[in-house]
């Protein structure tokens, strides 16, 4: 009795994935859909990690009080907001192409960028950050 509960309770847990239910995206993600494709536009786990593995080591060799050298003063840098878009005098620095050729694909309209010590997600027609990624020093 009890081994049938259990296949029953496990068999309407695993329905969804097993006939291809897609769950619609959460709110503030970006998903876009196309017959042949469907892509959530997020950083993965598999994302972040490169990009931290990537940029570790250019900051551990730094002694501390050289690890805020480049950043500027708070106030005095324009603060990058999720599902906001970036101000026009905002400087932006594309990833290098090596990390980026190892990161997952993204739609053609969307590109990730490095505002400061952050690394974003933004679409470039809108330039509205769709994801984003706080202070890659730390």
């Amino acid at each position: 009795m009890k081994s049938r509960l259990l296949v029953v309770l496990l068999a309407t847990a695993l329905a969804p994935a097993l006939i291809g239910c897609e769950t619609g995206p959460r709110y503030g993600e970006v998903a876009v859909r196309d017959p042949h494709y469907a892509v959530r536009v997020v950083f993965t786990d598999h994302d972040r990690r490169l990009i931290h593995e990537y940029y570790a080591p250019r900051y551990m060799k730094l002694p501390p009080g050289q690890v805020k050298k480049g950043r500027l003063p708070p106030g005095h840098a324009w603060r990058v907001r999720l599902n906001q878009p970036i101000h026009e005098d905002a400087q932006l620095r594309y990833l290098p192409y090596a990390l980026d050729q190892r990161l997952s694909r993204l739609p053609p309209e969307y590109v990730r960028v490095v505002i400061g010590t952050d690394v974003v997600i933004m679409n470039t027609r809108t330039r509205v950050v769709v994801d984003l990624l706080e202070d890659i020093t730390d």
